[in-house]
């Protein structure tokens, strides 16, 4: 979707955004807390490098040669959310640096979002918490494109076998059989494809076994 991931290049799921955005065709921005020269953890070498071959940026407040302490990753972690439009915590403990970094979205205006975990798992407490002061709940792709705004402002792109089934809804509420007979296809394809049409939110099912476009989106 064009989108810019940007995270702190550490262990785990920063190094999975980093990486992932790159296979994407995407572009990331890395926020480290030591200098340029003295990147950590030291195995992310090679990543930073892809990084800016890929032109994408790593970016330090601290002078070049300066190692890595502990008590910059706070600070490193404000300026991950003031670039960010949108702070998406995976997983957080309790007093995490996924949970400063929500904090200091939320002080800087920033939609912060959350993805709930199992209460019993301590690695969900800080997300719920989150949820709990307000953060916003995701369970798709589709939640943080609705954030970012990316519902109206994106074109989306159908497979050909979906597309004829969607150009034949409208406002008004059709039955499978009907639509079935205007795209000249099997009832049970029709079915699947409403299926699918449905889960990302471009077709809606009524009472009575009908359907209409939503009209929200668009093609």
């Amino acid at each position: 979707m064009g989108i810019c991931i940007i995270s702190g290049l550490a262990k785990g799921i920063d190094t999975v955004a980093h990486i992932n955005s790159m296979y994407e065709e995407g572009k990331t921005i890395a926020i480290i807390a030591s200098g340029l020269n003295k990147i950590y953890p030291p195995e992310n070498n090679v990543l930073s490098e892809k990084i800016i071959q890929n032109g994408g940026l790593i970016l330090s407040e601290w002078e070049p040669d300066e190692p890595i302490e502990m008590s910059r990753f706070p600070k490193r972690n404000r300026i991950i959310s003031a670039l960010a439009d949108l702070i998406l915590v995976i997983e957080a403990k309790y007093r995490s640096g996924s949970t400063i970094t929500a904090r200091y979205g939320f002080k800087q205006k920033k939609e912060v979002a959350c993805i709930p975990g199992n209460i019993t798992q301590k690695n969900s407490y800080g997300t719920n918490r989150l949820l709990q002061e307000g953060a916003n709940l995701v369970m798709s792709t589709k939640d943080i494109l609705d954030l970012l705004g990316y519902e109206d402002n994106k074109e989306v792109e159908l497979d050909g076998r979906f597309k004829d089934v969607y150009d034949n809804l409208c406002a008004l509420p059709q039955t499978v059989d009907e639509i079935s007979k205007r795209v000249n296809k099997r009832i049970s394809e029709v079915n699947e494809i409403l299926f699918m049409l449905e889960v990302d939110g471009l077709a809606e099912s009524l009472p009575g076994d009908r359907y209409i476009r939503c009209m929200k989106s668009t093609i």
